[in-house]
């Protein structure tokens, strides 16, 4: 679907550099962005940051695509970053 592409590449942009590989859009379903984290600590992290990347994504998207963000943990995503560490 074009807005689900449309909303992920939102995210990578709004999220930036710095989440890359520790926060990964995973789809856009009813206008809920699902976006896997490696852990609670991240996972609560980004819900307090939720109301910005809201505001990016949709801001980048020229409309509210996305009304809201859901956080959850995929341990794959620690074990593969671990793995790059190595």
């Amino acid at each position: 679907e074009v807005a689900e592409a449309a909303a992920i590449a939102a995210w990578k942009h709004a999220a930036g550099d710095g989440l890359k590989g520790r926060a990964v859009p995973l789809k856009l379903e009813e206008r809920t962005l699902t976006v896997a984290v490696a852990d609670v600590i991240w996972q609560k992290q980004l819900h307090s940051m939720r109301g910005q990347l809201l505001f990016r994504i949709n801001s980048l998207l020229g409309q509210p695509i996305v009304s809201t963000i859901e956080f959850v943990i995929d341990p794959a995503l620690a074990t593969a970053r671990d793995k790059k560490c190595q």
